[in-house]
């Protein structure tokens, strides 16, 4: 319950000011990235610690250290994302290696159109964690939950777009 609470709250930050609050935004993706890869190893109690610690260590540096910041976070948004992802389709493939391969897009969408890539992976993320979070309280077919993460993810892409400043 208090998993998907977590993810829910997390998500829609992500999902819908993701770009805005990139500091927010890096810490929240540093969030979710520890506390899924401890969640198994430590227990829920020492993975939030983990995942808390990766979270306040990520918005400094962001505010820091905003370009290399981007890019670490655009491939943790991947490697965290594509694992939920591939499992919504039914790919049965090894965590790792699609945390790597996301992780690599993740890293690919940022370097080759900053802003548009900022929008695209903070919105795949918060949509991947507003998915996790509905289908802890909703029994979701494979086919629905992916459905509703298509959706969510344009209607952050949009809603991220549309927030856009001039100046861009």
């Amino acid at each position: 319950m208090v998993d998907g609470l977590i993810a829910l709250v997390a998500g829609g930050l992500l999902l819908f000011f993701g770009k805005r609050l990139f500091w927010l935004a890096a810490a929240l993706v540093a969030f979710l990235f520890g506390w899924q890869l401890f969640g198994d190893l430590l227990g829920p109690m020492w993975s939030l610690v983990v995942a808390v610690v990766l979270g306040i260590l990520f918005a400094w540096l962001a505010i820091k250290f905003i370009k290399i910041a981007v890019y670490v976070v655009g491939f943790l948004a991947g490697a965290t994302a594509l694992p939920f992802l591939a499992g919504t389709f039914g790919v049965d493939m090894s965590g790792l290696v699609l945390a790597i391969i996301g992780g690599a897009i993740g890293l690919i969408l940022v370097a080759v159109a900053f802003d548009w890539g900022l929008i695209l992976i903070t919105a795949w993320a918060g949509a991947s964690a507003v998915t996790f979070a509905l289908q802890n309280w909703v029994s979701m077919s494979d086919t629905f939950s992916t459905v509703v993460f298509l959706v969510l993810m344009i209607v952050g892409v949009f809603w991220q777009a549309s927030q856009k400043r001039k100046r861009w």
